[in-house]
């Protein structure tokens, strides 16, 4: 079984200790006491992540051992000491405190973050055969990557510098540097803490911008916090790719925080939060240290997060100048200070000053990727219409748009109109939040309009500004009650509602349906491993050098009909670096790829010189042999020295 409380307290232990307090102590002297409590903790949250992940780099480049793991109960200590020596000041405002919606929102996303992910693979380590999805699997062999050192090599590939989004990972990996846990199961039962917590002070916060000054009924005050949940935007398993379970988008990009959605969501949050609020402030130097702070971690959690409020901020303070024709240094220098944190991220975390290739995450610039991946592109070809060519490429680009951003559209465009008349008409600007809220909205749908990604992630330009469209519709509902758009929406968020319960329900379901996989024999399927195969890679793991390259023949390629089909279980559960293993999100050349493809080849010569030159050129240190693969296998080099063997695989010591 591969849930653990232990695992799971020890992991809190490290969410509290090495993260948050730490984080708070920093919080506290950066941001300004009239900010929100949720504000605050997030903003500590991502501080001490980021304070952590910048000690763990000295670590790595100086080889000094046990600075992060005496760091955080240190800076802790510290923070408690201040918080006592100050008279235990408390975490609330005047005007704000302790309510059961921040309980209840918690404790939904931690239940809902189970039943999707963690109970999905109870059992996967413990039947006949293993099933894991790839992106876990990836995940998974970049914490391990990671533990070891921040940055390192692709897991997948020796000799590859890894870049991608680090910091979802990073979370985790330090933790298994601190603890020496293994990496599958730290995942499975640490994922709930990360998505439930920052989700939900980034909703109270959402709430409390909702809310403004008015007093609430609870009932109200919880819908304005929680209502995001059942709101429809995004559905996109329904109307995108094709009309199936779960109905809503919150499965793989929230509540299993997979491709860290529900972080960039929150980051996305708290730095609009904190512009809005600081915007007219006079210049203060701490705040620029804040936001560059903060657009570091938005970078590394989600380039695509960082690149809209990089661009957004920007925008607003173009825009902003040229209406009212007043140039303020201040935000200015916000606009360098998040800059200046996006590109140091994206160069050293995110892409690297020289990509040797390009991964299947290449953005190019054309809305066909989310025409033909949609049901729109679908509905047009059955027609017999190019929806391309003009003029159905724009009808198509609109009806995409309507379907990403759900029945909020509605309001959310007359809101955005009714800012722009009193705008042009009364000159008047109001709340910068709403204005900022509205341009990350567009920038989103023009990202999702626009851009092309394999996997239909140009979806993430929607996502991570999921919660200020459902700002914009729910302040334009409270403006307008009960007019004709005010029932409409009350009625979608009732059916919302339901569809939320549908898909809780669907995760029960799933995790019954594939606790049942486990049961099954493997055979040769390519997305299944045996209980035999399992057994050699945790042999692996436990009885192997941490530094050890291991050379595998089961390699995790495309499939021709699905290039979802990408497996990565030897990097994932032996926790090794190997030589090669897959290469489809890695940023790797062709030419690279054919190269180490025929090197692998050679490992497993019948030619005694060809096989032991291979393995002493590319430094292997084992070599994985598995009966699908290689049948009729014997060893030609006398220096391979059988360590392992069961009915499927055998493990060779290369000395």
């Amino acid at each position: 079984m591969t849930f653990s409380l232990g695992i799971t307290f020890v992991f809190l232990l490290y969410c509290i200790f090495w993260i948050e307090i730490p984080g708070m102590l920093f919080s506290t002297m950066l941001l300004q006491r009239r900010f929100k409590f949720s504000t605050r903790l997030l903003a500590g949250f991502f501080i001490g992540f980021t304070y952590m992940a910048a000690l763990y780099l000295i670590e790595s480049l100086t080889g000094i051992n046990g600075i992060i793991m005496s760091a955080g109960p240190v800076t802790s200590a510290i923070g408690i000491f201040c918080y006592f020596k100050n008279d235990r000041p408390s975490i609330y405002n005047a005007s704000e405190h302790f309510r059961w919606t921040y309980v209840i929102i918690f404790g939904f996303i931690y239940l809902v973050s189970m039943l999707n992910f963690q109970f999905k693979y109870l059992f996967a380590l413990s039947g006949a055969s293993t099933q894991v999805y790839h992106d876990v699997l990836f995940h998974t062999g970049n914490i391990v990557s990671l533990s070891h050192s921040f940055p390192n090599t692709d897991i997948r590939i020796e000799g590859l510098t890894f870049y991608y989004h680090y910091f979802y990972e990073l979370i985790f990996a330090m933790s298994k540097h601190i603890f020496r846990i293994d990496a599958f199961r730290l995942y499975l039962n640490g994922n709930a803490i990360i998505c439930a917590f920052p989700l939900t002070m980034a909703m109270v916060t959402l709430g409390e911008r909702i809310r403004g000054v008015k007093e609430v009924t609870p009932l109200r005050y919880f819908f304005y916090c929680s209502g995001l949940l059942a709101s429809g935007i995004a559905m996109l398993p329904l109307v995108v790719v094709g009309g199936r379970l779960p109905v809503s988008w919150l499965g793989n990009h929230i509540f299993s925080n997979i491709n860290a959605m529900g972080l960039a969501l929150s980051l996305t949050m708290l730095v609009i939060d904190v512009l809005a609020e600081i915007w007219y402030d006079k210049l203060v130097f701490k705040n620029l240290i804040l936001l560059f702070i903060l657009s570091v971690a938005a970078t590394g959690f989600k380039g695509t997060t960082a690149t809209m409020l990089v661009g957004i901020t920007w925008a607003v303070f173009v825009i902003e100048w040229i209406i009212t024709k007043n140039f303020h240094l201040q935000k200015l220098l916000y606009n360098v200070a998040l800059t200046l944190g996006f590109i140091l991220t994206y160069i050293t975390v995110t892409v690297g000053l020289n990509p040797s290739g390009a991964n299947n995450r290449a953005m190019v610039v054309t809305a066909e990727g989310t025409l033909e991946a949609g049901r729109v592109g679908q509905l047009f070809t059955k027609l017999g219409l190019d929806y391309m060519a003009f003029p159905w490429v724009v009808i198509a680009v609109i009806l995409s748009i309507i379907c990403i951003l759900g029945p909020c559209v509605i309001t959310f465009v007359a809101f955005t109109v009714e800012k722009f008349t009193t705008l042009i008409k009364e000159g008047v600007i109001g709340d910068i939040f709403d204005w900022f809220a509205i341009g990350m909205v567009l920038m989103g749908v023009i990202g999702f309009s626009a851009v092309s990604v394999p996997g239909l992630s140009q979806g993430y330009f929607v996502l991570t500004s999921a919660g200020l469209l459902f700002y914009c519709s729910v302040r334009y509902m409270i403006g307008h009650r009960m007019d004709f758009f005010y029932k409409v929406m009350h009625f979608w968020f009732a059916v919302g509602t339901v569809l939320l319960a549908v898909d809780v329900v669907y995760f029960c379901y799933a995790d019954v349906k594939q606790n049942a996989v486990y049961k099954q024999e493997a055979g040769d399927r390519a997305d299944m491993v045996s209980a035999e195969t399992m057994e050699a890679y945790l042999w692996i793991r436990d009885n192997t050098p941490e530094d050890s390259v291991i050379a595998v023949d089961r390699l995790s390629e495309k499939q021709e009909n699905d290039y979802r089909s990408i497996y990565f279980y030897a990097s994932a559960f032996a926790e090794r670096q190997c030589y090669l293993e897959g290469y489809d999100y890695s940023d790797v050349a062709a030419d690279q790829v054919e190269a180490k493809l025929s090197m692998n080849e050679k490992f497993y010569s019948e030619d005694f010189y060809e096989a032991d030159a291979a393995l002493e050129v590319a430094g292997v240190d084992y070599l994985v042999v598995t009966k699908q693969e290689h049948p009729d296998y014997k060893a030609a080099s006398s220096n391979l020295k059988l360590v392992f063997n069961n009915s499927e695989v055998m493990i060779y010591k290369y000395d």
